[in-house]
Parts: C-alpha cells; structure tokens; sequence
C-alpha cells in the first residue's frame, strides 16, 4: 500500500492567503481599489441542452519576477502563468486571449497598461509578481476590469516552489469566483483505476493529470473507487484477500481498512451517501445481486432492494432522500430510482438495450449514465423530474463510467475511441471531450467533491 503522500489537499496549509486591499499601486495606472462586480449571472445553472455561454476575454502576461537569480523562481513564474490560463480556458467560463495579441503592448513607468488590453478586446487582466523568499517565495496576485481600471480581486500566497501548481489553481479560483460567484475544478482530484500489468491498481490526480499518486501496491483487482463527500477517503472494492471486500482508504492519515459488512465479503460499487456515514453497494451474497446500505460505523447492512432480477450500481442523490440503480426486472438493464429505503421503486430511463452507471448531478436535477445503443456504450444524461434525456456523446466505440465535476459544469468518463480504454474530459453539454493525457489504460473514474 503506498502512503506516503496524501490524496487530498490538506498539504497546502504551508501556505498563507491573504486578501490585498493595497497592492493595486504597484500595476495600476490611478485610482483606488474597488470592489468586485457582482455577477448577475451568478449561479445559474448551466443547462444540458448545449446553449453556448458567454466566454469573459482575459488577458494573463507574464508574471513579474523579482528574482535572486535563481531559475527556479523564473520557472516557477512561467508555469505558473501556464496552469492559471490552462485552468481558465478549462472552465468554459473564459476565453484567454492569445498574448500574440498584446505582444507589444508593455508596461510604462512600472504601470500596467490597462486601457490598452482593454483595446484588444480584454475585459480583465490577471497581474502579478513572483518574489523569493528564503527557501520559498511569495506569489502576488491581481484581476483588473481593464475598462474601468478597477481591482476585482487581490490575493498573496507564500509557499514552496513546489506548491506552483496548487498555487496558480487557487489564482484561477479565485479569479472564477469573482466573476461567476461560484468556485471552478482547479482544485479537485480524480481518482481512476489503471492497469499496471497484469493487475488494475487506484490512482488520484489533479483534474487536469498532474500530480499523480498510486493509492494500492497489492498486484490484485481494485475497482470502483468512489471519493467521500469531503474528499478524504476513498471506497473501493479489492480482491486482495481472494474475494471482492470493500475498503475504506484515508487520504489524511494513508491508513487503510476493511469496511466489509460483517458476515458478507461479495460487496461491489460502494457509494457514498451524502453524510459520508454510510455506503450503498450491491452484494450477490444470497444469490442475485441487490442493493444495501451499510452503516461505517457499526459494518452492520440493511438489505433494500428485495427482488429476483438483478439489481446494482447504486448512487445516492445529493439531497440523501433518492438512490438511483440499475435493474434487469423488466427485462433489460434500466436506471431507476427509489427513495432512500427502498420504497417508490420507478423506471427513468428506456433507452439503448442496457442501461448502466448512473451518477446524479450535484444540483440533483439530472443524472448521467450509460446506455448501450446501436451495439456501443454511449453517454446520456436525464432529467430526474420529466425523464427526458439527451445524448451526449456520438462516437464508434465505447463511452463508460461518467461521473460529474463538482461544479456540475464538465464531466469525465472512459473511453476506449484511441483503442484502450482512456480518460476523457467534456463539458457537460457534450461539447470539448479531451482525453486527459496518462501513460496507461483508465477506466472507473471519479471526480471529488
């Protein structure tokens, strides 16, 4: 088992952020500070259907670096500037300008030249400095309305050079807040399953790839992993012990336990409920599979789903009050959702011959799943309320395992169109669908919350 580094983003307490009321006078051409527009827009949701949002054009120029003529500060400004523009262009949300755009354009007298992005088209500009300190260094930075000159937001960090990605997705965060009032993916994981041999072993990353960690060394099967509410520990299920049993790994501590029921070691696709209290999965222990819902606490499970077909994939709604599955009882594998006990039991979906991983979106409007149509596994997405559905991918080989951003605004999923199976990124429209680059076969992923 590999511990030695943490999943989760509590590491980042080695640096601080501190909110900047003066810093404009170094960038700014005149003027005091003003306080971030309020977006009118702010949280709407976005809608499935695919209407095209309204990109905000940026400019991001080069970090100024006050260096002790260390490279590493230099290299740490230029990937800096690299992921924050990255992170924005990812969003959907902005659209940052090519900086062949505004290659001559140049600060004067130590000001930044507002007025000039704002000619070629730039609504803000994200400004900043770079500054070692002792073994560290200290990043500023900055967004300016470029019209009206005005700072919408100012931040400091102090960290380890180390710390240059997480600190330029905390810039990108910070920058999507101010202006659509709601947090961006910047800082979340996806945890995957990849094949290392002949074995399939859990994964965590960053949401675009990076920092990557390898959670079990146990030459076995691990499968589903699912994050926690709070994004500190993982559920999957593993055959290291010969039968699949469900574990519960702890990215805070890298402790790992066996969380199976007691007296029953046939557990599959574990899912968290929203309290992170409990885990419904699906055990063919007596015979078929069904659904049930196991309290961490006392390893005790309570049987919920009671019939001779064959019932799985269980996913709980935000809310806590639904759980969506898969089930064969009308002949052919439908999604379909009941209340939380297991009463209310109704069919969502009628699509394709085999219907499979749904995932309820973190509005709980909508739910994501796979439906085998026309011989290959396409994605869809339905309207929990009316149940209509549309189809968000179109391809000539499989698409599988979709899970949702915790901003609901992208989703990731598996593929196999490059000819193994991959991880993919798409809006939640369908549009943009970018495979995240990894070095082996992906599969089963999950994004944190």
């Amino acid at each position: 088992m590999a511990a030695s580094r943490k999943p989760t983003r509590s590491r980042l307490s080695r640096f601080t952020v501190v909110l900047l009321c003066a810093l404009a006078s170094f960038v700014r051409t005149g003027g005091d500070p003003a306080a971030a527009p309020q977006d009118p827009n702010a949280g709407i949701v976005l809608e499935v259907q695919g209407q095209k949002r309204r990109q905000i054009p940026l400019v991001v120029p080069p970090l100024q670096v006050k260096s002790d003529g260390r490279a590493e500060t230099v290299r740490a400004a230029e990937l800096i500037r690299s992921v924050v523009t990255d992170d924005l262009n990812f969003s959907g949300s902005f659209n940052v300008l090519n900086p062949d755009l505004y290659a001559a354009v140049s600060a004067t007298s130590g000001r930044l030249p507002l007025r000039q992005f704002a000619a070629i088209g730039a609504e803000g500009v994200v400004a900043g400095t770079v500054s070692p300190e002792g073994s560290s260094f200290v990043i500023e930075g900055l967004l300016f309305d470029s019209r009206s000159e005005a700072l919408i937001v100012g931040k400091r960090y102090r960290g380890e050079v180390a710390l240059s990605r997480d600190i330029a997705h905390r810039i990108a965060d910070a920058i999507t807040i101010a202006y659509t009032g709601r947090s961006g993916v910047f800082l979340s994981r996806i945890v995957y399953v990849a094949r290392v041999g002949e074995a399939k072993e859990i994964f965590v990353m960053d949401y675009d790839g990076a920092d990557l960690k390898q959670i079990t060394k146990n030459g076995t099967l691990n499968i589903s992993p699912a994050w926690s509410p709070d994004g500190r520990r993982l559920a999957f299920v593993s055959y290291r012990q010969g039968s699949p049993k469900l574990y519960i790994y702890d990215g805070q501590d890298g402790s790992l336990s066996d969380a199976s029921p007691t007296g029953s070691e046939l557990c599959v696709a574990p899912a968290w409920s929203p309290d992170g209290r409990s885990v419904a999965f699906s055990s063919s222990k007596e015979g078929n599979a069904e659904i049930y819902i196991l309290d961490l606490a006392s390893r005790r499970s309570r049987q919920i789903t009671f019939n001779r077909s064959s019932e799985s994939a269980p996913d709980w709604s935000p809310s806590g009050r639904e759980v969506a599955f898969t089930s064969d009882r009308t002949g052919k594998p439908q999604i379909y959702l009941m209340d939380a006990e297991g009463a209310n039991v109704r069919k969502l979906t009628d699509t394709g011959d085999y219907s499979d991983s749904a995932a309820w979106s973190p509005t709980g409007d909508r739910l994501l799943y796979t439906s085998r149509i026309d011989g290959r596994f396409e994605i869809l997405t339905v309207d929990a309320a009316t149940g209509r559905t549309w189809q968000l991918t179109r391809n000539t080989r499989n698409n599988e395992n979709p899970r949702w951003s915790p901003d609901g605004r992208h989703i990731v999923f598996s593929s196999n169109r490059s000819g193994s199976y991959q991880l993919f990124t798409m809006d939640a429209d369908g549009n943009r669908q970018k495979a995240i680059p990894l070095k082996s076969e992906a599969s089963m992923p999950d994004w944190s919350r």
